[in-house]
């Protein structure tokens, strides 16, 4: 059977259960509705995802038990998945689908399209090499997410562990792939590409598949005898020296050789052969918007103007006389803008969300179920994470924590703290994640998919709430800094397109960067080469979703003039899950007609 014409065994059930339900009199040839159509077809989209998803696989209780590798050939089967998504989608009446399943139906359809779209740009896009990217890097992750605590867990985790070398093996042949197509990670990041490779050949205990001993569970509690853990170990031990470690010397000396010896010297993806039309399809796949990089370029350029004017009217409202760019020097000479502890950290972040929270029902229809905080981050993993994340609640941890990083803290002013406590906890990605995770009223695919430009155009927005309803104005230095967010993101407009596309070395990206914004060095370094070699196009999706959902609102608010009900407002942001930006707006639209007829009746 081809894929084009398989269906998956749960959307064959959809099908099935829909003639089950038929009416005896009613004729049982007759087509399933279109409701039932869709159904299948967005079932059998989330069983595909489940497939490479290890996360998603986590979340749903199911086996992590394959290391899934972005191949050619499975970009290829994705892409005819894809085209019979696009028929099977062709052929329902939309007419008479409801609302939500509209919006089903629009993001199986941009889904499938930027699918298909991509398959031509598979070489320049599918990068395993850089830092953020890799899938070397990504392996402890995988691996810290395996049980071993009873017999199938632990056989499981050896059989990902004989995997290892075979995933290995893959990067190397796509990098070779990429050199032969003239597709090179640029000079200027490939210490860090060759770092990360041989920063996990590493001994067992030590390495990222190491398993703690707490993971193993106490004697009788799954385990026969203490012997058992032992030879669990031993052979993990085995795999790890005499598989793993050789196959990534191996890789790491290719790449520290002929790879590295054809890098080029400046970065850019339309340096790259084909990266001019990867890098235009990659700005549409992040943002999820109709848009071009120059269109979004000349954004940056404005809203960088725009945000230093409201930065310098709070700085005359704490009182300092000066530049911008004068401000940017005081800070570091100001001891009182630094923590202290990590538990002044911890309180900094966590204090302003709980307080939002408080206030949730002038923004909210509903608030998070699930409880939230802040916590430092592991120290061993400080050194490669600039700032922090978020991690969502699971099974066996039921709060969404923020990870800061607790190092250095007489190089990380608390300005911005407030503004990033909005961001990741209340009401950002906490509040979005959950209610998204547990809403079990949406189709798995959309439960479970997560659009940068939405999510972190969420979390940006939430920001711009804290400023916009007068929440920080009793503190206008964490104000301040939460523009110190914004001008951030901004920026990231100007030198992700500039470097990409436009032409700019890595020095000038990084100029722009040393005149805008507020990080350190070593940050500014590490970010530029995250937008030019790493992740070409990601990091627009923050700033434009943003504006993307302030433009939205403003467009309610004048259509519905004293109608205008801002809580409804974010329940129609936020109710549907995340969603590309373009299919966001249609829905939004959609929630304009209906404010209105409900207003005139």
């Amino acid at each position: 059977m081809t894929t084009k014409s398989a269906l998956s065994l749960a959307g064959i059930a959809l099908w099935m259960a829909a003639a089950a339900c038929t009416d005896a009199g009613q004729d049982q040839t007759a087509e399933p509705s279109a409701s039932v159509q869709l159904a299948a077809v967005a079932e059998d989209a989330w069983q595909r995802q489940l497939e490479v998803d290890f996360r998603a696989r986590a979340r749903e209780g199911l086996p992590l038990d394959r290391i899934p590798l972005p191949t050619f050939e499975r970009a290829e089967a994705d892409a005819e998945f894809s085209r019979a998504v696009l028929d099977r989608l062709a052929a329902i009446d939309m007419d008479a689908l409801n609302p939500d399943e509209t919006i089903t139906w629009e993001v199986l359809q941009r889904s499938a399209s930027m699918t298909i779209e991509g398959l031509d740009h598979y070489w320049v896009i599918t990068n395993v090499l850089t830092p953020y990217s890799s899938g070397i890097g990504g392996l402890r992750q995988l691996f810290g997410m395996v049980p071993v605590a009873d017999a199938a867990g632990r056989e499981t985790y050896l059989n990902l562990l004989a995997q290892v070398p075979d995933a290995v093996g893959f990067v190397e042949s796509h990098a070779r792939g990429q050199l032969e197509r003239g597709i090179v990670v640029p000079q200027p990041n490939m210490d860090a590409v060759v770092g990360v490779v041989r920063a996990n050949t590493a001994p067992f205990s030590s390495g990222p598949f190491a398993v703690a001993e707490a993971r193993l569970g106490a004697e009788g509690e799954g385990w026969d005898t203490g012997a058992e853990a032992a030879a669990f170990l031993a052979e993990a031990e085995r795999i790890v020296d005499a598989e793993i470690n050789p196959a990534l010397e191996r890789l790491a000396d290719f790449l520290d050789g002929d790879y590295r010896a054809a890098a080029p010297p400046e970065v850019g993806l339309s340096r790259q052969p084909g990266g001019e039309a990867a890098y235009r399809y990659l700005v549409r796949r992040h943002t999820t918007m109709d848009i071009t990089p120059e269109e979004i370029h000349e954004i940056g350029l404005r809203n960088v103007v725009e945000l230093e004017e409201q930065m310098l009217a709070i700085q005359q409202r704490i009182g300092f006389d000066g530049s911008i760019d004068d401000f940017r020097r005081f800070i570091p000479t100001n001891p009182d803008y630094f923590p202290k502890s990590v538990e002044e950290v911890a309180q900094r972040f966590d204090e302003p969300s709980r307080r939002f929270f408080e206030r949730a029902d002038e923004f909210f229809a509903t608030k998070p179920d699930a409880p939230f905080g802040a916590r430092r981050l592991d120290p061993a993993l400080e050194g490669s994470q600039t700032f922090g994340y978020y991690n969502p609640p699971t099974p066996t941890d039921p709060v969404g924590y923020y990870n800061f990083n607790g190092s250095d803290l007489d190089k990380r002013s608390w300005l911005t703290y407030a503004g990033i406590s909005l961001h990741e906890l209340f009401p950002g990605h906490h509040f979005h994640i959950t209610r998204q995770y547990a809403n079990e009223a949406l189709p798995d695919i959309r439960r479970n998919g997560m659009h940068t430009a939405y999510t972190e155009g969420w979390g940006m927005y939430s920001t711009f709430l804290g400023i916009d309803s007068g929440f920080l104005a009793d503190d206008p230095l964490s104000e301040y800094g939460a523009y110190m967010m914004e001008i951030f993101v901004a920026t990231r407009l100007v030198v992700d397109t500039g470097m990409n596309l436009l032409g700019w070395t890595l020095e000038e990206g990084r100029q722009y960067m040393r005149d805008h914004i507020f990080d350190s060095e070593t940050q500014i370094r590490s970010e530029s080469l995250r937008y030019s070699t790493d992740m070409p196009g990601q990091a627009l999706g923050y700033q434009m979703g943003k504006r993307a959902i302030v433009a939205l609102r403003r467009k309610a608010e004048a259509a519905l003039g004293d109608d205008f009900d801002l809580r409804r407002f974010h329940e129609a942001v936020l109710g549907p899950g995340s969603l590309p930006m373009t299919v966001l707006e249609s829905h939004i639209d959609r929630f304009i007609e209906e404010e209105l007829a409900a207003a005139a009746s």
